[in-house]
C-alpha cells in the first residue's frame, strides 16, 4: 500500500501535525498560501522552513481564495504570485498546488500548469489510485467528521463511480472516518493501492481529533506502507500532461 497524506492552508498547528507524522515515520505535502482572507493564521517564515526541511511544501494561492469565480487574470495572479512568495520564503522551487475549497475548471487547471507547477490536488474522495491527469490528483478521505450526505455529494459530484465504489460501501457501513480509513487498510488493499487521507491541522484541534489522528498513524506505520508525497507519488505512477 502506498500512503500519502497533504494538509492545507498552512497553519501554525502545521508543525504540530509534522512532528505526529515523524514519530511513525510518515511523509506529508502541506500546502501553504502566503495569507488567508478567511482571517486564519499562517505559518511564518522561519516555521514554514523548519516544516519544508522535513516534509513536502506546495502552494495554496497568494490569500487563500477560490479561483473559479475570479476573472482569469486575478486567478493567475493567485496562483503564480502564490507560488513566487512561497518559493521566495523557502529558498526553491515548490513542484505543488492545492486548489482552495477544491474548486476548479479547466481554465483554473491551465493557469496552474502556465504557473510552472508539476501537479495540482483536488478533493475529490473515495479513490485508491493516483488517478490519470496530475493537475487533478485526487484523495481517499478528508479527516473530518462529515456526514454522510456530504460524503455521497462528494461521491457524485466527481464521478468516476465504478473506482470510487468499494470505498463508498466500505464508507457508508463505518461508524466514522477513522472506522472507514482502518476497514480499507483490513480490506488487504493491493500493493499499488494509494491511500491518500488530507484535512486541515486547525480543524484537528477544533474538532479535537489528535488522539484518534495519533491512533490511526500508528495503524497505518504497523501495516510498513510506502510513505510517498504527492510529487513523489505523480512522478512515479503519471506520465507528463
Amino acid at each position: 500500500m502506498i500512503f500519502v497524506t497533504s494538509w492545507d492552508d498552512g497553519h501554525p498547528l502545521d508543525e504540530r501535525l509534522g512532528d505526529l507524522l515523524d514519530r511513525f515515520g510518515l511523509k506529508a505535502t502541506f500546502f501553504v498560501p502566503i495569507r488567508n482572507r478567511e482571517g486564519r493564521p499562517v505559518l511564518s517564515t522561519d516555521a514554514l522552513r523548519r516544516l519544508d526541511g522535513r516534509f513536502e511544501i506546495g502552494s495554496h494561492t497568494l490569500d487563500h481564495i477560490p479561483l473559479t469565480g475570479l476573472p482569469q487574470a486575478e486567478c493567475a495572479r493567485q496562483i503564480a504570485e502564490g507560488k513566487a512568495a512561497l518559493e521566495q520564503q523557502v529558498g526553491h522551487v515548490v513542484p505543488g498546488f492545492s486548489y482552495p475549497r477544491g474548486k476548479w475548471n479547466a481554465p483554473v487547471r491551465d493557469a496552474v500548469l502556465k504557473a510552472g507547477c508539476n501537479y495540482a490536488r483536488t478533493i475529490e474522495n473515495f479513490r485508491l489510485d493516483p488517478g490519470s491527469d496530475r493537475f487533478s490528483v485526487p484523495t481517499t478521505r478528508q479527516i473530518f467528521p462529515h456526514g454522510r450526505h456530504v460524503l455521497l455529494w462528494n461521491y457524485f459530484q466527481y464521478g468516476n463511480h465504478i473506482s470510487r465504489f468499494k470505498a463508498l460501501t466500505t464508507s457508508l457501513k463505518s461508524r466514522n472516518w477513522r472506522d472507514f480509513l482502518v476497514k480499507l487498510i483490513d480490506t488487504n488493499l493491493e500493493e499499488s493501492s494509494v491511500l491518500h487521507v488530507w484535512g486541515h491541522s486547525w480543524e484537528i484541534e477544533e474538532q479535537e481529533l489528535w488522539t484518534e489522528l495519533e491512533g490511526l498513524f500508528s495503524v497505518i506505520a504497523s501495516t510498513h506502507p510506502k510513505p510517498f508525497t504527492i510529487n513523489e507519488l505523480v512522478a512515479g505512477t503519471m506520465r507528463s500532461q
